[in-house]
């Protein structure tokens, strides 16, 4: 399992320090910059527009160009912008190099899966556990960005000193990925198969499943360390969590590889939907540190293997040659969720709270995993 091994730590770069981190930088930037929280979510939902973009850049480019180029270029696209993001107080500057971060952020999640695929087609009986494995791989960022990060948080660091941090680490880790994907290459641009139409219709319930699932989880990601602020927890303990809960999301790989590989690809994702919605709402029956451990490991435990169920779903049901654009078009869908998610999670917690804005996440991310089981079974065989 080496090869995804190594392929994760691009999503460690990807996932954990160039989008995830913010929720850590948030507060503190905030408070510095005097945003209000729909202004601050919108830095996230820049990621995520800039994310959405590089889906559908990443169909066309992928009648060109093999999966190993884009995601490599992805690689350099995070990397550069988390290394200049902390040179500007500026919002606007600051979105642009989000959105950047998000083009590069969404070849590399697409591709890569697609290249972990193409790396264990020969072997089947693993390949479901090389995709988890794979996606869980943000929770290594996220974790580290924890300890990167915890200068910032209790005041020994400016905050962009942190961004600039988080780069560095993101070039050390993008090595040896980029490194195995030129190894690995990708299927070749085919373009017969590449132009050829994604049977949509057939897979319209998780789509939209997948969208709301988007909108949902990343509420719980961007603001929950300033939920754990507004619930004033030390700085050492909202630190302990967020690691806790990148611990969690490195386990989840070998904690769902059994599901991933003997369940259907929808029902897989409706279980990780529903365990992160329950763990998004946990801390709205109690705050003590018992239930926020609960949640965390929850929500850790659970939230990237839903777009490895994607993944599973396009490997079980297209030819090769359509995985990475399949994967693509997943990934914007998923990614436009994401882009309305931080912007109207911050707007209910400017007017009501953030109890009620983590409320309205789980909500949506409940109905996503309902919708989820209306996905006809007839697609596939079992993952």
């Amino acid at each position: 399992m080496l090869p995804a091994l190594l392929f994760a730590a691009a999503i460690a770069v990807v996932n954990g320090f160039g989008r995830f981190a913010y929720g850590l930088l948030l507060p503190v930037m905030r408070e510095d910059l005097a945003w209000d929280y729909a202004l601050s979510g919108w830095l996230n939902t820049a990621n995520s527009l800039g994310y959405g973009l590089g889906a559908l850049l990443g169909l066309v480019l992928l009648v060109r160009y093999r999966p190993a180029t884009l995601f490599v270029s992805g690689l350099f696209f995070t990397v550069a912008t988390l290394l200049v993001c902390g040179f500007t107080r500026d919002l606007g500057w600051m979105m642009v190099w989000r959105f950047l971060s998000g083009i590069g952020s969404a070849w590399v999640f697409a591709c890569g899966g697609a290249l972990v695929a193409a790396r264990y087609s020969a072997d089947p009986a693993r390949a479901g556990s090389a995709i988890a494995i794979f996606y869980a791989g943000g929770g290594l960022g996220i974790a580290a960005s924890g300890v990167l990060l915890y200068p910032v948080l209790n005041g020994q660091w400016a905050w962009p000193v942190g961004w600039g941090v988080l780069g560095l680490a993101g070039l050390a880790l993008s090595l040896a990925p980029g490194w195995l994907a030129l190894q690995t290459g990708g299927p070749a641009p085919v373009r017969q198969a590449s132009t050829e139409a994604l049977p949509l219709r057939r897979f319209a319930p998780i789509l939209v499943a997948y969208f709301l699932f988007g909108v949902g989880y990343i509420v719980y990601l961007t603001f929950m360390v300033a939920w754990l602020r507004e619930m004033r927890l030390g700085v050492e303990t909202t630190v302990a969590l967020w690691v806790l809960m990148g611990l969690a999301v490195m386990a989840s790989g070998y904690l769902w590889r059994g599901v991933m590989a003997r369940w259907w690809a929808s029902h897989t994702f409706a279980a990780a939907t529903l365990c992160t919605a329950v763990g998004t709402a946990l801390p709205l029956l109690s705050g003590s540190v018992p239930m926020l451990l609960l949640s965390t490991l929850l929500v850790g435990g659970s939230f990237f293997m839903a777009p490895g169920a994607m993944m599973a779903l396009a490997r079980a049901t297209l030819p090769q040659a359509q995985w990475a654009r399949a994967m693509n078009l997943f990934t914007f869908i998923f990614a436009m969720g994401q882009g309305i998610g931080p912007v109207a999670a911050g707007w209910v917690a400017d007017a009501y709270g953030l109890n009620w804005a983590m409320l309205a996440g789980a909500v949506v991310l409940t109905a996503g995993a309902g919708l989820a089981l209306l996905q006809p079974q007839k697609t596939g065989p079992k993952t």
